[in-house]
């Protein structure tokens, strides 16, 4: 069991508290204070000194000193330090949050560039990774807030997590264990054939909803059908003899007709005119294709010329490029010769000077006048030594500027001529571009008015001519055909009508055989639905008996809080909950805060010996509770006073190591 206590608090400037230390010790303590002393700020800087969150689980709140009228407070340092002992170890930790305040260089005011936080361990300066590191190494942050807060369990955990907890205390019953706890049970396990109980659960939903849809529609499409069902009986079998005579005088009438309409003299014709439309058809595509392949020709030409155009203009503006950029270092030799100009007239200006000493400053005897002269001689040379070999190496870099910016000017010139070349190049592929537009233009004026070719009209004209002829011939035959043709009109629309009360006949026979099959498919339904709702049954049962066996594993581990695990609803289904009650009263509702602290506090109390940590619990509107529930943590109670107008610290005397 790691048991961490809480030895000391300090805060500065944080969310108002200009200066606090909570000192306990390592004991219980009760904090008095009346409304917005700062009871639960120490709860808050006490979580965002470790997780960077306020009792509230936010990560973004407001920890900085406000003004009267509600502005942020600037350069201020905002810090949290606490003490704690681990296993009988010391621990400090310590945040400082800050402001980030940059001086621009010739700026007036400083730039406020963000807000950042610096991280110490035990008074060492830790890197803000290292520093997180080190309290996730010391415990996990959702098993410290579930520790070290009453209400965090029931009102920051989603159900769905408090349950997993919860089973993850007691263990969790395998559907195996449940089945063989109660023989009522034995079927369930054919019935899954491996499956888990809530993916069966899920299978029995999706089938009884459709069995349901599908049964109430079969009432609906019976008599759907039943209402297209014609009244009377149909005699087929003289139907279709009186649609066999109908059929033998239709094709006699057509055998007529093609009598009176093939004359020779109307076939030659019409063989004419048929060969004159393909005439036509082959013109057409002839006129066509040619100007469409001069035109894909032209095409490829313009976007071949397109392509040199542009390799050109890479070319040209590349040009340009170092042309400016050789342009830009003669500038720069120009200046550097220059300087080289102004620095040798300086050193060549230089003349010796020299300050003779006379006296020797050891002994402080007179040098005698030979020494002097030596000595004069000596440093005079060195001097024109140097300011000769410095004259000359101004000289050679010089020598070496000019001939760089000779070397440079010379490329230019290259460059000018070529860029002359290149831009006249583009002039004219510009040109020819042009032209070549203007051809693909023509050509493809050319494919739409092929039919105003002569060839193409010429052709038009002659097919006229030919169908007129064969008018003419046919026009005697016309007045016969069209009365033939009136009869068998007639002939078909009373065949039309025979063969429809045939159709309706075969209609009304195959929905008399579907409504037998509704009606068998409604008697299976049935039977599937029943044995459905068994299945469901038995797995409702499955669950009742294994929330019993949870509820009863779950509860004993618990002094006062109690847990339903199952709510069922109006239709008789059970579902999955995780709600804490105490004497039957549900948590969130009816619940008074006073039976919610002592709720949590058993319920830390169990977490506690779960996973093996002790930590220092914070309860909030302790006031609320006349004796709060028994735990193995220290307790730190934030009490409403309206007396105490300032936080008071009433410390419980007892041993650190306890």
């Amino acid at each position: 069991m790691k048991n961490i206590k809480l030895m000391n608090l300090t805060l500065k400037n944080f969310k108002g508290i200009k200066e606090f230390e909570l000192n306990v010790n390592g004991n219980d303590a009760t904090i008095f204070g009346d409304n917005e002393t700062g009871k639960t700020s120490l709860y808050d800087a006490f979580l965002w000194l470790l997780f960077n969150k306020n009792s509230q689980n936010q990560t973004k709140f407001s920890l900085k000193t406000l003004t009267s009228d509600g502005q942020e407070m600037n350069n201020l340092e905002h810090e949290v330090e606490a003490s704690f002992l681990v296993d009988g170890h010391p621990l400090v930790l310590k945040k400082v949050h800050y402001e980030d305040w940059t001086q621009k260089r010739n700026a007036l005011e400083a730039t406020f560039k963000g807000n950042k936080n610096k991280y110490f361990i035990d008074e060492v300066p830790t890197p803000e990774k290292k520093y997180n590191e080190a309290i996730k190494e010391l415990i996990d942050e959702e098993v410290f807030k579930l520790l070290t807060s009453p209400t965090y369990f029931n009102e920051q955990f989603k159900w769905e997590k408090r349950r997993e907890v919860l089973l993850d205390i007691t263990g969790d019953l395998t559907d195996e264990e449940v089945i063989s706890a109660n023989k009522k049970l034995q079927e369930l396990t054919g019935i899954l054939n491996g499956r888990k109980i809530e993916d069966h659960k899920k299978v029995i939903a999706a089938k009884k909803k459709k069995i349901n849809d599908e049964i109430k529609s079969i009432p609906t499409r019976i008599s759907e059908i039943n209402n297209m069902l014609s009244e009377g009986s149909i005699d087929v079998s003289s139907i279709e003899v009186e649609i066999a005579k109908v059929e033998k005088e239709i094709d006699a009438a057509s055998t007529q007709i093609n009598n009176i309409k093939n004359g020779s003299a109307v076939t030659n014709k019409k063989n004419d005119l048929r060969q004159i439309e393909m005439d036509l058809e082959s013109i057409k595509r002839e006129l066509e294709s040619d100007a469409t392949e001069k035109g894909y020709q032209v095409q490829a030409k313009i976007q071949e010329e397109k392509s040199n155009q542009a390799i050109m203009q890479r070319k040209l503006d590349d040009a340009n490029y170092v042309v400016e950029h050789n342009k830009k270092d003669i500038a720069r030799f120009d200046l550097e010769i220059a300087d080289l100009r102004n620095k040798w007239n300086e050193e060549n200006a230089k003349t010796y000077e020299h300050k003779e000493e006379c006296e020797c400053p050891t002994c402080g005897q007179a040098i005698p006048e030979t020494d002097l002269q030596a000595a004069r001689d000596k440093a005079v040379s060195t001097f024109n030594t140097k300011k000769s070999e410095e004259l000359e190496r101004i000289n050679e870099r010089g020598k070496s500027l000019t001939a760089s910016k000779a070397e440079v000017i010379d490329k230019n010139v290259k460059l000018d001529k070529e860029i002359e070349e290149l831009s006249s190049e583009l002039v004219k592929k510009e040109e020819a571009i042009n032209k070549l537009t203007i051809q693909l233009n023509a050509l493809r004026d050319e494919v739409k008015n092929a039919r105003m070719n002569p060839k193409y009209t010429n052709k038009v004209a002659e097919m006229a001519t030919v169908q007129d002829e064969i008018k003419s011939l046919e026009a005697n035959a016309t007045e016969a055909v069209v009365e033939i043709e009136k009869e068998v009109v007639a002939l078909k629309a009373k065949r039309s009508e025979l063969n429809g009360q045939i159709a309706k006949y075969e209609q009304a026979e195959a929905s008399k055989k579907r409504i037998s099959e509704l009606e068998q498919q409604q008697e299976q339904l049935a039977k599937e639905f029943e044995k459905v709702e068994k299945e469901l049954f038995l797995i409702e049962e499955f669950t009742r008996i294994k929330v019993e066996i949870l509820d009863e594993k779950i509860n004993s581990k618990f002094k006062i809080a109690r847990f339903k695990l199952t709510h069922k609803q109006v239709d008789g289904t059970l579902v999955d909950v995780c709600e804490t009650t105490y004497k039957g009263v549900p948590y969130g509702s009816g619940l008074n805060n006073a039976a919610k602290i002592n709720v949590g506090l058993d319920i830390i109390q169990t977490l506690s010996n779960h996973y093996g940590f002790r930590v220092p619990i914070f309860v909030d509107n302790a006031e609320a509770v006349v004796e709060l529930a028994e735990t193995d943590s220290q307790v730190i109670s934030l009490v409403v006073s309206g007396k105490d107008k300032v936080l008071r610290i009433e410390q419980q005397k007892e041993s650190v190591a306890s």
